[in-house]
């Protein structure tokens, strides 16, 4: 079978969605399918066709409008002639690519990561929020002939904010840094926190990640009092997007958190499943989530997770762990103070859950060989 994937952002560009596109074309290829992919180019390195680990890939220099890259037709039609699947994923490379597989009567799927719907309305200003409101609505009503979400939760809101269509649940995979055996990283000496004990948050510091409610409620254990003294708050945040990431930071300072929270850079991902590890708990806060990769890690690591019940989070936690009401950051607050003073229902124990890359890889290629005959 012929696969292409046109899609916005591809390896090396760091992303949950593009490492899952990573992933399910090496297991295509290692299948023996023939594989494309078409994206935006990454820096000048690359650019126009390259060969990364057996894919044939075509970087191209596509512009951007508010950090999305515009495809161009000429790019993407030689390759749909080529194909006998498409496989793309939201938001703009929807558009074309359904025009297109249609145009040339390809079979094509559509990845759909979340549908927020009038949940944009949660963390934007109402501006915003219609745009992005907008823009979801027309581009996951795209014409395809399957609709792939990655979540149980994501499938309900498709349904619910789109309408009825084919959709199809396959799970996204995971297997977290395995050169992190290697690792010497060290959480106390990165955050400089002695021998407290910590709680750790990592990722971006969008609004919908839920960082505010964290502050919040970090901000009501400081008022309290309550809280044990050995206890710190360490932020593992990304650099974008800037604007939420400096007022958060502003907001600690005027909430006077400076000697709860330790904030540093992102690290490197080889390092990362030992920070995880060495953390006492970890925290997801999110608002919404369409699959929910950090605190799929952090169970994988055996943390206690404390995480939000919106979204597929409660899907993909397992282990030693307990949600709290989504956006309430009394809630999370008094969930955070349970795990600190070490109460014996401040978690609960939930079975093992495994999304594999086997998984995955097969599940999408069920859906490829129904809709394309192959």
């Amino acid at each position: 079978m012929k696969i292409l994937y046109v899609l916005p952002h591809f390896y090396p560009y760091v992303g949950g969605g593009e490492t899952m596109f990573f992933d399910v074309a090496r297991g295509m290829a290692a299948k023996g399918h023939e594989v494309r992919v078409v994206a935006r180019n990454v820096g000048d390195e690359y650019l126009g066709h390259k060969k990364v680990e057996g894919l044939d890939i075509w970087y191209c220099p596509w512009k951007s409008a508010f950090g999305h890259p515009i495809p161009l037709f000429k790019d993407i039609e030689e390759h749909i002639r080529w194909c006998d699947v498409v496989h793309t994923s939201i938001f703009t490379t929807s558009p074309v690519v359904s025009f297109l597989a249609k145009k040339h009567k390809k079979p094509s799927i559509l990845t759909v990561y979340e549908v927020r719907g009038n949940k944009w309305f949660w963390s934007d200003v109402v501006y915003r929020a219609v745009i992005y409101w907008m823009v979801e609505q027309f581009c996951c009503r795209m014409p395809f002939d399957a609709y792939h979400a990655i979540s149980d939760a994501t499938k309900r809101d498709y349904l619910k904010f789109i309408g009825r269509r084919d959709v199809r649940r396959v799970y996204l995979a995971n297997d977290l840094g395995k050169a992190a055996e290697k690792s010497s990283f060290s959480l106390k000496e990165y955050f400089n926190t002695g021998r407290s004990r910590v709680f750790l948050y990592y990722g971006r510091p969008g609004r919908t990640k839920g960082v505010f409610v964290l502050e919040e409620a970090i901000k009501r254990l400081k008022d309290s009092g309550r809280l044990p003294k050995d206890v710190k708050f360490c932020f593992l945040l990304g650099k974008e997007p800037e604007e939420p990431r400096k007022e958060l930071l502003t907001k600690m300072r005027r909430d006077g958190l400076k000697g709860l929270v330790r904030v540093r850079p992102s690290i490197a991902r080889e390092d990362l499943q030992e920070c995880i590890k060495q953390a006492d708990w970890v925290v997801v806060p999110s608002l919404t989530e369409g699959f929910g990769f950090s605190a799929l890690e952090s169970c994988q690591c055996g943390r206690p997770l404390i995480y939000s019940d919106g979204g597929s989070l409660p899907e993909v936690a397992f282990g030693h762990c307990r949600a709290f009401k989504n956006r309430d950051a009394k809630d999370l607050a008094d969930k955070l103070l349970a795990a600190a003073k070490g109460l014996p229902d401040a978690f609960e124990d939930v079975a093992e859950k495994r999304f594999t890359k086997e998984t995955m890889v097969g599940g999408l290629e069920e859906i490829y060989r129904e809709i394309s005959g192959c």
